[in-house]
């Protein structure tokens, strides 16, 4: 999804956490209609666990570059901020919003994110259209129009939990399930604690890796500003890009011509710690969308053969799709359980393994709410699996880095502590630092894991550790 190209809108309260940082063209109400409504339509069904990205996406070819970054704003921030939304209406309602139907307490939370968070958006057009949502909607708009129009006169008087208990505040300001703030708050103290919680809420920066089979990152960068795209090199990544506004990635000639790949600074160096060599046999096991796949077998120069498992039949299109616009000739699509998986062996292999994703909570705000603490014992068993079975198909003297996007231990050391002292044959950790860029040292901990997290570096939140077995 391209987020670079789209105007949104400014803070109407800059010194709220999570407000939006762009700026947007103040469209009449009239146009705006359709977009707020497909907006609502995906917050209620965001209710039902399905996930916000999929259903942006589906909606994309039916409304225009503008109306597109609405609804993305809506959507994004209105699940950003939506307990910090919440306590201000309950601040003014006689129920909590949250014990009314999932239509109206939707629609409650769209307008008063337009209210208190939109600067662009004029308040009677907020009102107005969520009274209309309401009619058509719930049937509760004449108590949607009082609460909004209440929220707007007195938003100022409504203050915010400033009590003993940092986590309930923390919860209500940054908008986290106050239970992960918890965790965050004795694992991280206070202070990093908040700024991970703030740095989640703001847009998470669109990166991209050049295909070094077809081009070098300088050529891509000049030829991108030659297309219309703001762009700077990435921090860590030698082949990483951030665009900073693009017409569009999907409409640019060098999209097309598979000269890049849409991809986080942090997953790019995953894929280095690996550290394929040309004419050897890799498997990345958990390998849709295809991101790592196709870096693995760009640093193998397209030679030798790359398996790229994955047992979800939809998202092994979108990795084939990947891998045929990069001209990657060397990576065979696999349909597959990795924890199950045994056909052959390899000389390396990557495991991404399936996690609660809480290392990547500022893209897919939606997963704060879908989510809860027993979903880390759950996934953790999986990893296992995997892990254990994984490390079979490996060759004597062989590589095995595990990784996640999560920041979550149980995910993470308690799996690979497990895993050392469990496995079928010795496996040790191997310090990845001579794999990585220099600038990437302090990202490795004194056992070798490796961590990225959102406040420091401000990378999306990953775990990774290279492994070596002896020969």
């Amino acid at each position: 999804m391209d987020r670079a190209s789209t105007p949104v809108w400014t803070s109407r309260r800059s010194q709220r956490p999570s407000g939006s940082s762009q700026t947007a063209v103040n469209l009449p109400v009239a146009q705006r209609d359709k977009p707020r409504e497909k907006a609502l339509s995906i917050l209620r069904s965001v209710e039902n666990g399905v996930f916000a990205d999929a259903l942006i996406e589906q909606a994309r070819p039916d409304f225009g570059t503008r109306d597109n970054a609405f609804i993305l704003e809506l959507v994004y921030g209105t699940l950003r901020n939506r307990t910090h939304l919440d306590w201000m209406l309950n601040g003014l309602s006689e129920r909590p919003v949250e014990r009314t139907d999932r239509w109206t307490r939707n629609i409650l939370r769209l307008g008063a994110y337009q209210l208190l968070f939109l600067d662009r958006v004029p308040a009677s057009a907020a009102v107005n259209t969520s009274t209309e949502l309401a009619k058509q909607h719930g049937r509760k708009h004449a108590y949607v129009n009082g609460l909004l129009r209440n929220l707007e006169r007195n938003r100022s008087s409504i203050r915010l939990p400033d009590g003993d208990d940092p986590a309930k505040r923390l919860s209500i300001v940054y908008s986290h399930p106050e239970w992960l703030v918890r965790r965050w708050l004795k694992r991280f103290g206070e202070e990093a604690a908040e700024s991970m919680l703030r740095l989640n809420n703001r847009p998470a920066p669109l990166m991209m890796r050049a295909n070094s089979l077809r081009t070098t990152r300088d050529e891509l960068m000049d030829l991108l500003r030659s297309q219309g795209v703001k762009l700077k090199p990435a921090r860590y990544s030698p082949q990483g890009i951030e665009i900073m506004s693009s017409p569009g990635i999907s409409v640019l000639p060098a999209y097309g011509e598979g000269l890049f790949m849409v991809q986080d600074e942090a997953a790019q160096l995953i894929g280095m710690m690996l550290s394929p060599r040309p004419g050897e046999a890799i498997l990345d096991a958990c390998a849709a969308p295809g991101g790592k796949a196709a870096h693995l077998a760009e640093l193998m120069q397209n030679e030798g053969s790359l398996v790229a498992l994955e047992k979800n039949p939809d998202r092994l299109k979108r990795l084939v799709d990947n891998i045929n616009r990069l001209g990657l000739t060397i990576v065979d699509p696999v349909r597959g359980d990795a924890a199950g998986y045994t056909n052959e062996l390899f000389d390396r292999i990557l495991i991404d393994a399936p996690c609660s994703g809480f290392g990547v909570l500022r893209r897919h705000p939606d997963s704060r709410w879908n989510k809860d603490e027993r979903a880390l014992k759950r996934h953790q068993r999986q990893q296992r699996q995997i892990l254990e079975n994984c490390s079979t198909l490996l060759k004597p003297g062989g590589v095995l880095v595990y990784a996640t996007c999560t920041t979550e231990p149980e995910e993470n050391e308690s799996v690979i502590e497990w895993f050392l002292d469990n496995a079928g044959r010795e496996f040790v950790i191997e310090d990845p630092g001579p794999y990585l860029p220099v600038a990437a040292a302090h990202m490795i901990s004194e056992k070798g894991f490796f961590h990225t997290y959102p406040d420091e570096p401000e990378l999306d939140g990953f775990f990774g550790v290279r492994m070596i077995t002896r020969r």
